[in-house]
């Protein structure tokens, strides 16, 4: 049979052009049905590289015209024989024509077994994670429809956009889900050609960029709220109501939320972290608070930490140690921390004057333990960033704004008063 093909008049047409366009020492070769380009280097042997074509007369102009592109890359633009062979087959060979639409139950059922694979075999995310965060994904993977990884993305992007931290975790997700679904960690359960996703770093086009608008909104300076409204808005909640009958749910959430947003705004706590499956009081030579929450994220999983009060004379005033220790009710959280924070304060007369005067969020609790630590307990951006639970590099990414320059002289001032304590 391949002798036959090979007397061909088709293939030695082809070859005899090969030839005489990139050398004798760039071929095309047929292997079980398929197109190979096969290179001899100097001293070495031939390397046989697949180009994607069913080896047929009809495919022969194709044929010909990637070993063309392929060498252009390789030998006028310095590029390697793999990287031009992909790029070539990304833009000359047709995506397979499985299906108009992709089988909707193969992809929610491989994401069913991506959850039990996370969960309960990695363990890189909690069951409260992944309901939470996951979740959204997969009210996404159910509404789109795609035949290849290309499309999935691209139509799982298009709900938000462009460049927006929504649309850049959901892309994230779907891409890391098919990375699995197509390796043997999953069984293959998702066909390699069709399904599998760019690598991690090359997700940008999907993510796309943000407006003006939005480029202006990330750059402006982080919202904080000053202690004195902080204290207000505390004074605010509903905790003196009588209770009697009608009143009593309202006066026992007040209390709740109460006790959270105190914590909150005195050790600068995420959200999440605002429950007794993080909060503890341990003891060493004394009683202090400690988290036990670990944020996962691309870059790796923060440590629990030890809580430092900012101000220390709101956690005495405020019994939170001891509240905290006799497990005082905290509210329940069911829409997610974030939310149900934003939900509860959004018709208190204090959080509406606040939100129309300064656009404050859930978050600027934390943005203003933040400064709080730097520019009146002047302490420095690694020490923040340990008391925070984060890296040095995120926290200087949202507070260098307050690394002034006066800080700095403060903080000289400190450092040689204690040299020469010292010495």
């Amino acid at each position: 049979m391949k002798a036959r093909e090979a007397s061909e008049p088709w293939v030695q047409s082809l070859r005899t052009f090969l030839r005489d366009s990139v050398g004798p020492k760039w071929q095309v070769r047929e292997i079980r049905g398929k197109s190979y380009l096969a290179v001899r280097y100097e001293g070495e042997k031939r390397v046989f590289r697949n180009l994607g074509f069913t080896w047929s007369r009809g495919n022969a102009a194709q044929i010909r015209e990637a070993v063309e592109e392929i060498y252009d890359l390789v030998v006028r633009k310095s590029i390697s024989l793999e990287e031009a062979v992909e790029r070539v087959k990304k833009t000359k060979v047709a995506t397979p024509k499985t299906a108009k639409r992709a089988n909707p139950k193969a992809l929610l059922n491989a994401w069913e077994k991506y959850e039990s694979f996370k969960v309960k075999v990695a363990g890189d995310v909690t069951q409260d994670t992944w309901n939470k965060e996951y979740g959204k994904t997969f009210r996404r993977l159910k509404e789109v429809a795609a035949a290849n990884a290309n499309d999935l993305l691209i139509e799982v992007g298009k709900k938000y956009e462009p460049g927006t931290r929504s649309r850049q975790i959901r892309v994230q997700h779907v891409a890391a889900f098919l990375r699995w679904a197509v390796s043997k960690q999953s069984g293959y359960l998702l066909p390699e050609d069709a399904w599998t996703p760019p690598p991690k770093n090359s997700l940008g086009d999907y993510v796309g960029r943000k407006s003006k608008e939005k480029q202006a909104q990330a750059s402006a300076p982080t919202v904080v709220i000053e202690d004195k409204d902080l204290l207000e808005l505390v004074d605010s909640l509903p905790i003196d109501l009588d209770t009697y009958e009608k009143k009593h749910r309202l006066r026992e959430r007040a209390m709740e939320w109460d006790l959270a947003i105190k914590l909150a705004i005195t050790y600068g706590l995420r959200p999440i972290e605002v429950s007794y499956d993080y909060l503890e009081v341990r003891k060493n030579s004394k009683e202090y608070m400690f988290c036990t929450y670990a944020k996962r994220a691309g870059a790796g999983t923060t440590k629990p930490r030890r809580l430092f009060p900012l101000h220390p004379e709101w956690e005495q005033k405020w019994n939170l140690m001891k509240r905290i220790k006799q497990k005082d009710p905290l509210p329940k959280m069911t829409s997610g921390a974030g939310d149900s924070f934003k939900n509860y304060l959004r018709f208190n007369k204090v959080w509406k004057r606040l939100k129309e005067q300064n656009k404050v969020v859930v978050y600027s609790f934390r943005h203003s333990y933040a400064k709080r630590g730097h520019q009146i307990y002047k302490l420095s951006d690694t020490e923040m960033a340990a008391m925070m639970g984060h890296t040095t590099q995120v926290h200087n990414q949202a507070y260098a704004q307050w690394s002034s320059e006066s800080m700095l002289e403060d903080s000289m001032k400190r450092a040689i008063k204690f040299r020469d304590l010292t010495n």
